[in-house]
């Protein structure tokens, strides 16, 4: 390869590094007003980097110091202080606070349940003065939104943990419901009426939809609506977000009886309800009749958060106590700190440049080649991590730079092996031909092996491990390209070098009258 040649790829390469790199770490200024924010700052953090969003809820007959002091002074007379909160007999369905605070412990176990099923890569559930339950998950604010350089973000990440909380934190039993009063069914002279009004249950003045809709029970007051449903799943392909319900038998039956009536009303919509939690509205246009029903939802977030709750009702879950609604969702700082984020961006830098320098310092200009693969090997995680919507935890930083010292073992063994293949008279291009060939299958196998692992915990693992299991897919691949990606800029750099011994730092064992 000409000297020409030699220099217009390496010129190509190292400019898109630079370009990739630039856009990837550096966050700027355009303009006025406007601030384009990097690939790194806008990757979503964990909350040991952005912190949580938590908030308190009270069971009816509960008030936190805050709202006693709002009350009257007649209204204050039927409560009682007990720790931190005040309790109210004749405002809850609770006789005694005992037995309150025993049916709050065991729902504030229902909905870690519930966080640990939605696979949430941090979170924390806690029982506060025995009678309130304090739930936090991950903010997932950028870096950009956590320091205030992206309010959109910020509001964006805020009302998508909000949205979780409130899913998730759904009391009450599992309903169908409509808003129509009554359905008529046929046509013309023959149609009939359903009154709806006679299926009316507890919940039927509640305000579930937001616009202050009555609702009507589609199944009477003796049906175990859960007994409909074996299973409810969510999942994502191809930028779909379905959740999907499997029927039993019996509710195969039920939600085409139900369905039909559905179709035959006004709204044409069944809603689907925990407690007075709107979970999803089915439009209806005609009777459904199948094992499975799968339906489109608007985010992944919002597939994984109602999945998560329907399930645990399904199986048992059903908050037995009646909460107060939701109130505003509150931010804290990053469990790690203040400034966790940048530290931990500092400490991967710090890694890349010594994994740079130690290779430069025992390769030479062949080090300057490895520099480039190990630079594009970071780039490929950071652009992966925010493609793929990975949450960064320090479980995911480990990992990454996990394999990016396997990345390393691996040149170091096959470099290691023409060093040696050099040492017995070869030339370089004979070493190098040799080297490869004889570290591939090991090369091979090693690859392999963490590729088929990173499969295995990213399909069977939730939550931070499926990270870990997800960037391991990534983390694999790429190191196998690189690692012949570094073959070929080794060829293209060394392709001038007029020693190319000296260009790796190898020698040349000497025989004879050579």
């Amino acid at each position: 390869m000409s000297k020409v040649k030699s220099a217009i790829i390496t010129a190509i390469v190292v400019i898109a590094i630079v370009v990739a790199a630039v856009f990837g770490v550096a966050s700027f200024n355009v303009g006025a007003i406007q601030r384009y924010n990097s690939i790194a700052a806008s990757i979503s953090l964990g909350s040991d980097y952005s912190g949580y969003v938590y908030t308190t809820i009270y069971p009816e007959g509960v008030l936190s110091q805050s709202e006693y002091n709002a009350l009257s002074e007649e209204d204050k007379s039927s409560y009682e202080q007990v720790g931190g909160v005040y309790f109210s007999a004749e405002n809850s369905d609770y006789d005694d606070f005992e037995s309150l605070s025993a049916a709050v412990a065991s729902d504030a176990r229902k909905i870690s349940q519930r966080l640990g099923d939605r696979g949430l890569s941090d979170y924390y559930v806690s029982v506060v003065d025995g009678a309130a339950i304090t739930v936090g998950v991950p903010s997932g604010y950028s870096y950009a939104a956590y320091k205030g350089n992206d309010s959109s973000g910020r509001s964006t990440a805020l009302s998508t943990a909000g949205s979780t909380l409130g899913y998730l934190l759904a009391d009450g039993e599992l309903t169908l419901r409509t808003t129509d009063s009554s359905i008529t069914l046929g046509e013309d002279d023959s149609s009939t009426t359903v009154d709806m009004t006679r299926y009316a249950d507890e919940y039927t003045d509640a305000d579930i939809l937001g616009d202050g809709s009555q609702t009507y029970s589609f199944t009477t007051a003796n049906e175990d609506i859960t007994e409909y449903f074996s299973s409810v799943s969510s999942y994502t392909f191809g930028g779909s977000h379905v959740l999907s319900f499997s029927l039993t038998q019996t509710g195969r039956q039920r939600i085409n009886d139900i369905s039909t009536l559905a179709a035959s009303s006004e709204s044409q919509v069944i809603y689907v309800c925990v407690g007075d939690t709107n979970m999803l509205a089915i439009t209806c246009t005609s009777a459904i009749d199948s094992d499975t029903m799968q339906f489109s939802m608007n985010t992944a977030e919002m597939a994984s958060d109602v999945s998560a709750t329907l399930n645990s009702v399904i199986n048992g879950g059903t908050l037995s106590v009646d909460y107060q609604d939701l109130g505003s969702a509150l931010s804290s700082t990053a469990t790690g700190g203040e400034n966790a984020a940048l530290m931990a961006f500092i400490a991967c830098i710090i890694v890349l440049a010594a994994l740079c320098v130690a290779a430069v310092i025992k390769y030479k200009k062949l080090g300057g080649v490895l520099s480039m693969s190990f630079v594009i090997l970071a780039l490929v995680f950071l652009y992966a991590i925010y493609i793929l919507g990975i949450q960064v935890t320090f479980p995911v930083i480990a990992t990454c730079i996990g394999i990016m010292l396997l990345f390393a073992v691996t040149n170091l063994i096959v470099l290691g092996e023409v060093r040696a293949q050099c040492k017995t008279g070869k030339t370089m291009q004979a070493a190098v031909k040799a080297g490869y060939k004889r570290t591939l299958l090991g090369i091979i196998d090693i690859h392999v092996v963490v590729l088929v692992a990173a499969i295995l915990i990213a399909a069977v693992a939730s939550g931070a491990a499926a990270a870990c299991g997800l960037t391991l897919v990534v983390g694999a691949i790429a190191s196998y390209v690189l690692y012949w990606f570094t073959r070929l800029m080794w060829h293209v750099c060394s392709a001038p070098q007029r020693n190319k011994f000296a260009f790796g730092g190898f020698k040349r064992e000497v025989y004879g009258d050579e």
